[in-house]
């Protein structure tokens, strides 16, 4: 044998023996603190019996196992190898068959009638002390009794007839099992209706649900033969498939006055309520039909009246006075919401107080926020941020938000400072939509609200440039969430945004311009008028939630005023990304994908050729750092396959960016409440110029090229999760490098160079995830 293959083999048998190793221990649980000879509950098993898919066995398993006695429980905290187990109850027979009528309980309120639950217990002796017990309880759930038929039986003629009306949306039909949770809902879903339609009293406790499983013909008797065969031949079918009649009614001795139908009587507001009223003049004022009774004169009649779904003379709806508590509550201008409803006696109507306590109208918030890329050889780049906000939750008194942010941030690099930024913000959020369209749904209406942005900001890029930019927009924002499919989506649409960019070049700039003359294209500086529309769709599956961005800009009145001005500075360009996120919940560990896609293109219909080749510096892509490529410094990959000196181009930026993203995350144990993570990751991606001026033909993006210009790096971390915010600290290794610089050209794109100088991988500290999930 060759001493290569004696060292494969040697390496190949000594990972074989680790493997078996690990597996050994990660089977291994402690117990800590366990019962002194007496039997304990180590493990409980339900093993449900009879004609079930896997799925529905799982899902049953897993409610009747919900149903076991505390003292039937067995916990266990998983740590990086193997499980701890602390406190585990003595095992006693009163205790499991306490958990059979538990789990009989839950059986029955699914419509299983003739169920059969047993349970055997198995104790393994550890170490002559240690009384391990497995309890396995059999459980045969049997035939699920469905619904043969289900009718509503009210005397009152109103109620019948809307009952009757409504129900194609009943959640009870025939043919479903003859579950008590469903007839719940089914009870609630009626209490609604009836409230919604003017029975504002109504409540379940006047309604009562009837059922049997008899079936009188079967009684009738009979001396024909055919018959007597007939009736046995039913009565085995209703053994095989057991059936029940439901039927809801109003309860004997039910208050009659609880069906009685209400109209909105009186409307009153107290908009700034305040619970000590000495030395407060009231100021009452009435707009349409609401009568607002104001102490300090916060908030401006309108203000009130739109947010009232409710009107004097409207039939009562539940919807309507639902409604109106959770659109004042969503303001965010009032801390507390409250609306009291009182019954005129001896008539049907009911007049409204309506108690508002405002929220605290300026709330100041600061944070600092911090990231860092580290190189073991090169150096390091850190940097850190604070921030400082004001919101006002009653802008102009019309329960609107504004919001005013200052930000100051740096990267110290080698030469210290190398980057600082300062900027302003000023946004302003109307609860409605400005201006006002009579055609909006509904829905539309109160979900949407109109922004208002301004922000300004200067950039001081060491030896390189100073930017200064500012920047404007009107848009909207729309938002609605389906509970059903624990989904939320969201659009925000801005129209017009308006962008000057100024930038100053200096020393290092004009020269690496001078040198390279096609930079050019790209450190300039410019006016946008754009439209930029942003949709998100979040699905919150609780072990399959995933996020799906997409981004649009589109040039936005471009040419229409003829100015020679705008003709030189105006930018005309699109750009568009779409980013998704996948994650893949298990027991203590997940599985996160993501991938990210954009592109921008320089119109040529841009005047100025210094602005058709690229985008802007300033709305190009970038990969590195610790939300990208972790592998790469910020700022530090690409384009494609391009080998530059770092020193002469420190920054790289590109018209087309694709990353790809994987990570497997596994809970390592918990410290003081603190829960330590760690995570495997890859990244693969890269950025490119689009358009043959903009660059080299390596710096182009080419699909034959895409597999020698991916980038790709692989590492692990450590995540400290604070509850509030999350610490990453992520370590990757260069894969394989398509740019690297001039003195490491060996280096380009060769597989797992970069693990022979472990050394050299790139530290990278963020705060959160890298990615949306």
């Amino acid at each position: 044998m060759s001493a290569r293959h004696y060292f494969f083999s040697r390496n190949l048998l000594h990972l074989f023996a680790a493997g078996c190793f690990i597996l050994f221990i990660s089977s291994c649980t402690i117990v800590k603190n366990y019962p002194q000879g007496k039997p304990f509950v180590y493990k409980t098993n339900i093993n449900v019996i009879g004609n079930f898919t896997n799925e529905e066995k799982e899902t049953l398993a897993s409610r009747l196992k919900g149903q076991l006695d505390d003292s039937m429980r067995s916990r266990s905290v998983s740590k990086v190898a193997w499980s701890v187990m602390k406190n585990p109850p003595v095992f006693e027979t009163e205790n499991a068959d306490k958990s059979m009528l538990f789990m009989k309980a839950l059986l029955k309120s699914l419509g299983y009638f003739s169920d059969s639950i047993s349970y055997q217990s198995q104790i393994d002796t550890v170490n002559k002390q240690e009384y391990r017990t497995t309890i396995n309880f059999d459980v045969k759930p049997g035939k699920v009794v469905r619904i043969d038929s289900f009718a509503y039986n009210f005397k009152n003629t109103e109620l019948q007839t809307l009952a009757i009306a409504n129900q194609k949306n009943a959640l009870v039909k025939k043919g479903d099992p003859f579950a008590k949770s469903a007839i719940s809902i089914e009870l609630d879903r009626l209490v609604d209706m009836y409230r919604n339609n003017g029975y504002m009293r109504f409540g379940r406790e006047e309604m009562i649900g009837l059922w049997d499983t008899l079936d009188v013909s079967l009684l009738k008797p009979t001396f024909d033969p055919l018959e007597q065969a007939a009736i046995l031949q039913k009565l085995r079918e209703r053994r095989e498939n057991p059936t029940a009649n439901l039927e809801i009614r109003l309860k004997p001795g039910y208050d009659s006055n609880k069906l009685k139908k209400y109209y909105i009587g009186n409307v009153t507001v107290y908009p700034d309520l305040v619970y000590d009223t000495t030395g407060f003049t009231t100021k009452e004022t009435t707009v349409g039909g609401v009568k607002i009774i104001s102490y300090r004169n916060m908030f401006r009649p309108r203000t009130i009246t739109r947010n009232i779904y409710f009107k004097h003379g409207d039939l009562y709806n539940l919807k309507k006075y639902v409604k109106t508590i959770n659109r004042f509550n969503s303001l965010g201008a009032w801390r507390l919401v409250n609306i009291e409803q009182e019954v005129r006696k001896g008539q049907d109507t009911a007049d409204f107080i309506v108690r508002l306590t405002p929220a605290p109208k300026y709330s100041f918030t600061t944070n600092i926020e911090g990231s860092q890329n580290f190189n073991a050889v090169t150096g390091n780049l850190f940097g850190f941020g604070i921030n400082l906000s004001l919101l006002n939750r009653n802008f102009a008194k019309s329960a609107s938000q504004g919001t005013t942010s200052i930000r100051f941030g740096v990267e110290l690099g080698n030469q210290f400072v190398q980057t600082q930024q300062a900027s302003v913000s000023h946004n302003i959020y109307f609860p409605k939509s400005i201006p006002q369209f009579k055609w909006f749904s509904e829905k539309l209406t109160n979900n949407i609200r109109t922004l208002f942005s301004f922000n300004a900001a200067n950039t001081e890029r060491r030896l390189l440039y100073n930017l200064t930019t500012v920047n404007g927009a009107w848009g909207y924002e729309y938002q609605s969430t389906n509970a059903e499919r624990n989904q939320l989506f969201q659009l925000v649409w801005k129209i017009p945004n308006i962008e000057y960019a100024y930038l100053k070049p200096r020393d290092s700039l004009v020269k690496l311009i001078a040198n390279n003359p096609v930079l050019k294209n790209i450190f300039t500086d410019g006016f946008i008028a754009s439209t930029i529309v942003g949709v998100t769709l979040k699905k919150n599956v609780e072990k399959r939630p995933s996020v799906i961005s997409f981004n649009l800009e589109l040039p936005f009145l471009a040419g229409l005023i003829p100015s020679k001005f705008l003709d030189t500075q105006l930018y005309r360009f699109i750009k568009t990304n779409i980013d998704v996120t996948k994650q893949f919940k298990f027991r203590n560990s997940s599985i996160v994908l993501h991938a990210f896609a954009g592109i921008g293109y320089a119109l040529n219909s841009t005047v100025n050729p210094d602005k058709k080749n690229a985008l802007p510096f300033f709305r190009q892509y970038f990969a590195g750092g610790p939300n990208s490529m972790r592998a790469w410094r910020l700022r530090r990959l690409g384009p494609g396959s391009t080998v530059k000196d770092f020193g002469q181009f420190p920054d790289r930026f590109g018209d087309v960016q694709l990353e790809f993203n994987t990570e497997y995350r596994f809970r390592l144990m918990t410290i003081a409440g603190t829960k330590v993570e760690s995570a495997l990751f890859v990244d693969a991606g890269n950025v490119w110029f689009l358009k043959k001026n903009a660059g080299s033909d390596e710096e182009i993006f080419n699909f034959s090229r895409l597999g020698k210009d991916i980038a790709v790096g692989a590492g692990t971390g450590l995540r400290l999760d604070f509850s509030f915010f999350l610490i990453r600290i992520d370590y990757a290794w260069k894969i394989k490098d398509p740019s690297p610089d001039p003195a490491n050209i060996d280096s380009q794109n060769k597989w797992f160079y970069g693990l022979k100088q472990p050394l050299k991988g790139q530290l990278q500290i963020g705060i959160n995830y890298p990615f949306s999930l």
